[in-house]
């Protein structure tokens, strides 16, 4: 489907694409802007960086890019410089569209030989282990693959010219889910600036007459702070599209609690199988029967979906080929087909995925083996809880000398603590439990981990 986007453009011409800023943009407009910056950018097959936020200029950049079937690259104004630079050179782009100002400029950034032929349709840029950005290229078969697979689930296959509202970053690959599910459909995808005022967010809401929200699990929580945040208020929200983070059952008790109605999935994959690969609507009977919430239905996954030493293991048409420069003995070739292991934890049960948390959070602790997302569900099950982060502190030597639990919401600690030992040994209850006003994010919506840190 991504190989016609522009008779898909042609096709709802009419309709509005693009919100942002107050400002809408139909399926012809934001097309005639993209092929005006298609313009200045034939003649070469190699990457190009899309350095912007959210604007509509941003948006036409990615689109002209995948008319030309040139890879973008999208790098967050707010990136560090350093990092926006070494993610540049790592993508190899050999032009720069500076979406910063209110009309795009290109920028050439050197002379390469072009490509005889370029299978990348985008790249997506995670942090490393060695401190380096990761680039996680995707190539037209696997962005098809999840576009077949997220316009067939339900119950997004039901919905017809919905608004569909998305707040991550583009260089965070939740994004592309509202994206490619938006503009696949002829819906309007409705873009949030500005994630840290909630009221701002509400009005965008409101306005845009939202059916579909694409968020993580603690963009909800956040929005639930306000008691507004209700069907009363917001009667036209049909679905949550939750992914990226785990969705603790507590989370999906508080929507229901304000949305008896809505329809809500949870989706599982990683940013190296194309943002998702499955999912499970959720549904208010299986909060009672599952302990923890299942993520895919394996019937009707994007790809193929094992376990093996109890790592999830994924295979098929929408994990990627590797890392850029990078060898990973995580990803291999089998059968004609790319896998990934993907570091998470997890196990089949009834024909259902559920994903217990990864292999790189389980830490070391006065000899005992703890995963610090165990720890985290027993805070959030408390009442009056709205988010919490469990870290572990180390010494220089980079042994764990104890560990630190933030809360936010209205708990008192001595509460929380007696939950944990009620729940908990001894060693996995935190020496340091803080009660902060809000826990603190990252540009991408998520936890910041290492804000918390330094706290």
């Amino acid at each position: 489907m991504i190989f016609e986007i522009e008779k898909i453009f042609e096709k709802f011409s009419d309709k509005k694409a693009y919100s942002v800023n107050g400002e809408e943009y139909s399926y012809s407009e934001l097309l005639k802007r993209a092929k005006e910056i298609s313009a200045l950018l034939e003649g070469k097959n190699s990457p190009v960086a899309v350095l912007g936020n959210r604007s509509f200029e941003t948006m036409a950049a990615i689109i002209a890019c995948l008319l030309l079937k040139r890879a973008y690259v999208p790098v967050d104004l707010s990136l560090p410089e350093e990092r926006k630079e070494k993610i540049v050179l790592i993508s190899n782009a050999s032009d720069l569209i500076d979406c910063s100002g209110e009309k795009a400029k290109i920028k050439p950034i050197k002379t390469e030989e072009n490509l005889s032929k370029n299978e990348t349709a985008y790249m997506i840029f995670t942090s490393g282990t060695t401190g380096e950005p990761k680039g996680v290229p995707i190539s037209y078969e696997n962005l098809e693959s999840f576009i077949n697979w997220i316009t067939a689930i339900e119950p997004l296959c039901e919905y017809e010219h919905a608004s569909v509202l998305n707040h991550a970053s583009f260089s965070f690959d939740l994004s592309t889910a509202a994206i490619y599910y938006a503009f696949a459909g002829g819906h309007t995808l409705v873009q949030l600036e500005n994630t840290k005022d909630f009221e701002s967010v509400f009005s965008v809401i409101e306005k845009s007459r939202t059916d579909v929200l694409v968020a993580t699990p603690t963009f909800i929580r956040l929005c639930l702070l306000n008691k507004d945040f209700e069907k009363g208020k917001f009667p036209f929200i049909k679905c949550i599209y939750f992914c990226g983070e785990t969705l603790q059952k507590s989370l999906v008790e508080a929507v229901f609690k304000r949305f008896p109605e809505i329809r809500i999935i949870n989706a599982y994959g990683p940013t190296e199988a194309t943002s998702a690969v499955c999912a499970y609507e959720i549904t208010k009977e299986m909060l009672e029967r599952e302990k923890i919430l299942p993520v895919g239905k394996l019937s009707s996954a994007a790809t193929e979906i094992e376990i093996e030493n109890g790592e999830i293991v994924l295979k098929g048409k929408s994990v990627f080929g590797g890392y850029l420069g990078i060898k990973s003995e995580n990803v291999f070739f089998e059968n004609g087909k790319n896998c990934y292991r993907t570091g998470d934890l997890g196990f089949i049960r009834e024909g259902k995925l559920f994903c217990t948390g990864r292999k790189d959070s389980q830490i070391k602790y006065k000899g005992y083996r703890i995963e610090l997302s165990e720890i985290e569900s027993v805070i959030s099950s408390i009442e009056g809880t709205e988010n919490c982060a469990v870290i572990a502190k180390r010494n220089p030597e980079g042994e764990v000398r104890l560990l630190k639990a933030f809360v936010s919401g209205k708990v008192e600690e001595t509460e929380i603590r007696k939950k944990l030992s009620e729940k908990l040994p001894e060693y996995m209850v935190p020496k340091s439990i803080k009660i902060l006003e809000t826990i603190p994010l990252n540009k991408n919506g998520k936890t910041d981990r290492k804000a918390l840190e330094e706290l």
